[in-house]
């Protein structure tokens, strides 16, 4: 039960929905700020495997955020709206999502315009930092840090326009003492990353086999 479990944070103990009501309360600040008026109803996404109680924990979040829920939808099928794929009337498709922390896989039917989630599945503790980290313990070896890291993070977002960025840490910031500079390619990367990528075309095999 949500309401169960509570967390101190500071000389507050408060319950996951209280947390997740925060988190929502600070989204619809930044969208009426950008849309220059009030939210009231909205559609919350959330992960294809929730269950009925995490599902319902989120609906109570938003009530207690002072939002009306209008609908809560999977977020492989929120994917596939925003493509357009619910323009065709059927077809099965195949939602591939590598988020920061986390990997879900999900296999979708349409079928005469409506999405059905044939099967999900993934990895809850597998998601870009983890690439992040491979490539700062590449570079730096087992002598890594927060500076490290958001230098990985640098590059590796750098090389998607360019065939080599600058892995760059301050002598400040540098694990080892001294500044590092190291030009890494789009090959390195994926030399280094080869072993989660592997682990993501696992689970997708995986849920292709359970939706058939």
């Amino acid at each position: 039960d949500a309401q169960s479990v509570h967390i101190k944070i500071g000389e507050r103990a408060v319950s996951p929905v209280e947390v997740s009501a925060d988190v929502l309360r600070h989204l619809r600040v930044r969208a009426e700020q950008a849309l220059g008026g009030p939210v009231e109803g909205v559609v919350i996404t959330v992960p294809a495997y929730f269950d009925d109680a995490q599902r319902q924990a989120t609906r109570d979040a938003g009530r207690l955020a002072g939002l009306e829920v209008l609908r809560l939808l999977a977020e492989p099928t929120a994917a596939a709206l925003a493509y357009g794929l619910d323009r065709g009337s059927r077809g099965t498709y195949a939602v591939y999502d590598l988020g920061g922390g986390t990997f879900d896989v999900s296999i979708l039917k349409l079928v005469d315009g409506v999405f059905e989630v044939k099967a999900t599945g993934g990895d809850s503790a597998l998601g870009g930092d983890d690439i992040d980290l491979a490539i700062a313990t590449a570079v730096c070896g087992s002598s890594i840090n927060a500076a490290a890291v958001a230098a990985a993070r640098d590059a590796k977002e750098a090389l998607p326009d360019a065939e080599t960025a600058n892995f760059t840490v301050a002598a400040d910031g540098s694990p080892t003492g001294a500044a590092i500079t190291r030009a890494i390619s789009r090959a390195d990367v994926a030399g280094w990353i080869a072993p989660l990528l592997d682990k993501t075309a696992r689970a997708a095999r995986r849920v292709l086999k359970d939706a058939e």
